[in-house]
């Protein structure tokens, strides 16, 4: 998806590099308005900003073209200081935590949520990343658990529930993970499903089970809901979907797969996915 929207005409992409992820997980902790407002004013101002700096860059021109980000015309316009950017591309995932905040922060901007089975997520975040280990929750310094309270000699992230510190700390990664997945998708599936939100068009959710088995179905919606014309190298993006990663939390043992499906049951009951 994100290579795939990389790919828009006259588009600039910026994968996480501009908001702290500790500001999605601290607007979610009751601060003052007043303070609300300077990290939204913030957010868009961080991106303004670069947007004037990276446009007409020769070297980032050259190092999309070297990754097969762009074309040599949009390398060529960059040179001769015409290039005009017509989209800005924002991933980041722990927006999720407060999608309010990434909606109101920007708000002409169109979101696009990739959903995907808690089970499967948890593993790959495990596998990939090494996330919420001992270790790592010995102090407040992971994207993870960039706020949290003191249990014993380890920090139980904030969006653990109170009372369930214990049971937390005594769970393997793969079932933390899969907490954490839970609490995104809960802030998020309340948040989008609002009706003053449902009524603006302006989200879309896609899951990855239909991005990896349909990916043609999925390419032309999220055309619409951008209201562009798929260029090649858009559909070409969407046609290198495959299946491989789907289910890969069977690899898991089945004891630990089965506490995470009791830890996130609603959620993943949510969405079909038990």
């Amino acid at each position: 998806m994100g290579d795939a929207l990389r790919a828009l005409p006259n588009a600039e992409c910026i994968f996480g590099h501009h908001l702290p992820v500790t500001v999605p997980q601290l607007v979610e902790r009751a601060l003052p308005a007043d303070v609300c407002d300077a990290l939204v004013w913030g957010f868009r101002h961080s991106i303004e900003n670069y947007l004037d700096t990276i446009t007409n860059s020769r070297s980032a021109a050259l190092s999309r073209l070297a990754l097969g980000h762009a074309p040599i015309a949009d390398t060529w316009r960059a040179f001769r200081r015409r290039r005009v950017v017509d989209w800005v591309v924002y991933k980041e995932p722990f927006l999720v935590f407060a999608p309010a905040f990434a909606f109101n922060s920007l708000p002409e901007s169109r979101l696009i949520v990739l959903v995907r089975d808690g089970r499967d997520c948890a593993h790959s975040l495990v596998t990939t990343y090494d996330v919420l280990t001992d270790e790592k929750l010995s102090s407040l310094a992971t994207a993870e658990v960039a706020v949290g309270r003191r249990h014993g000699d380890r920090y139980v992230p904030w969006w653990v529930e109170p009372g369930k510190e214990a049971e937390f700390l005594g769970s393997a990664p793969y079932v933390r993970a899969i907490w954490m997945w839970k609490e995104m998708v809960r802030r998020w599936h309340a948040f989008a499903s609002e009706s003053a939100t449902v009524k603006t068009g302006r989200i879309l959710e896609v899951r990855y089970e239909k991005l990896a088995r349909e990916p043609q179905g999925v390419r032309d919606a999220v055309a619409a809901h951008l209201g562009i014309t798929a260029s090649g190298r858009f559909v070409r993006h969407f046609a290198a979907a495959h299946v491989a990663s789907i289910g890969c939390h069977l690899k898991r043992d089945p004891g630990e797969v089965r506490e995470a499906e009791r830890i996130a049951k609603a959620e993943l009951e949510l969405y079909g996915y038990l």
